[in-house]
């Protein structure tokens, strides 16, 4: 059993809240989301509150919120049991691949030892009467317990083939190392003259017809989208490549809970709830996530998890309200397009 939608996080608190709390944290929300008072996007608006209104419904009927207690904990009592099963089978299966390994290297060495069990000598048949025994002496016949001498010859031929191998494996790391070396750090006066002057010459001389530079179009220039407030005219456009600016910047005050209502060049539409630095968010009135944080730090923040396929990453500059973008990925981790969000509201 599946649980979409997790109705205590809906209202922000714990599964031992009593009932005066879910009223009361229902009616606080009712406040701030209903579609009469709420900005920004008024379908999302109603999205919103149509959840907080199913959660309180759902919570604050005794018997309701056991069955729904319930269900939440069957599920994880199945995920839990799949897990465990997932792990002994996985436990079984590394033991078997070890029982496997042993008994192949076991039959290794008793074939390179020379030491592989025979099967059992049959008991020598005492003499009859009458018949001929050897006398003691050095001409008795040979004890059925030394080992051949074609194996030891085989051993032997092993143990010389091995060595030739790591042998031929060292002088050839040595041949490769010596080479290296010898490209790398072996250099004569004279090439290091040479290309010094043909350095130079090639500085003093200029080309007759070398292009003119193409100029680069103006692209994502802060001047398309107005002067904000909290960044000066010839700062970068929020981003990844925001952060990596030399210039330095002050850190903005943090946001423990907030709320954001966004919608991105493409048309995409997304809200992004941050209540005591957990991030959740609503993506296209699906239904709402707990995002996982990739990256974090006083001045962006990266946020992923958001659909099953984790090809969307949103990433937000706090403090500002334009400097949120939405990127595109590959089911490699490649981003493949970029979009920059208008949002209301600041959720870091």
């Amino acid at each position: 059993m599946k649980i979409d939608v997790d109705h205590y996080l809906v209202l922000g608190v714990p599964r031992t809240a009593d009932a005066a709390t879910i009223r009361a944290a229902y009616v606080d929300l009712a406040k701030k989301y209903h579609p009469d008072v709420a900005a920004g996007n008024p379908e999302l608006a109603a999205y919103n509150f149509r959840q907080i209104t199913a959660a309180y419904q759902a919570l604050s009927d005794p018997d309701e919120r056991a069955r729904y207690d319930a269900r939440v904990q069957s599920a994880l009592d199945a995920e839990r049991a799949r897990r465990e099963q997932v792990s002994r089978a996985a436990a079984t299966a590394r033991a078997a691949q070890a029982a496997v390994k042993a008994r192949s290297h076991q039959r290794l060495a008793a074939i390179l030892l020379g030491k592989a069990r025979s099967a059992p000598q049959a008991a020598a048949p005492r003499p009859a009467q009458g018949a001929r025994s050897f006398p003691p002496g050095p001409f008795q016949p040979p004890s059925p317990l030394v080992p051949p001498v074609a194996r030891l010859l085989h051993a032997d031929a092993m143990a010389r083939r091995r060595a030739a191998v790591m042998l031929a494996a060292v002088l050839l790391v040595f041949v490769g190392v010596a080479g290296y070396l010898a490209q790398r750090y072996v250099r004569t006066p004279g090439l290091e003259v040479m290309a010094a002057s043909e350095a130079t010459r090639r500085a003093v001389e200029s080309p007759p017809d070398k292009p003119r530079p193409v100029p680069v179009p103006p692209m994502q220039q802060p001047s398309q989208y107005g002067i904000s407030p909290d960044r000066p005219p010839s700062a970068p456009m929020p981003g990844v490549v925001a952060d990596r600016a030399a210039v330095p910047r002050p850190a903005p005050v943090e946001i423990t809970d907030g709320q954001s209502v966004c919608v991105s060049d493409d048309g995409a539409k997304f809200a992004i709830i941050n209540r005591g630095g957990e991030p959740t968010v609503i993506y296209n009135g699906a239904a709402p996530v707990r995002a996982s944080m990739l990256f974090a730090d006083r001045h962006f923040v990266v946020l992923t998890g958001i659909v099953p396929t984790d090809t969307i990453i949103i990433g937000i500059r706090r403090g500002q309200e334009n400097g949120t973008h939405v990127y595109y990925a590959d089911p490699r981790g490649a981003i493949l397009q970029t979009f920059v969000a208008r949002c209301e509201g600041r959720a870091y």
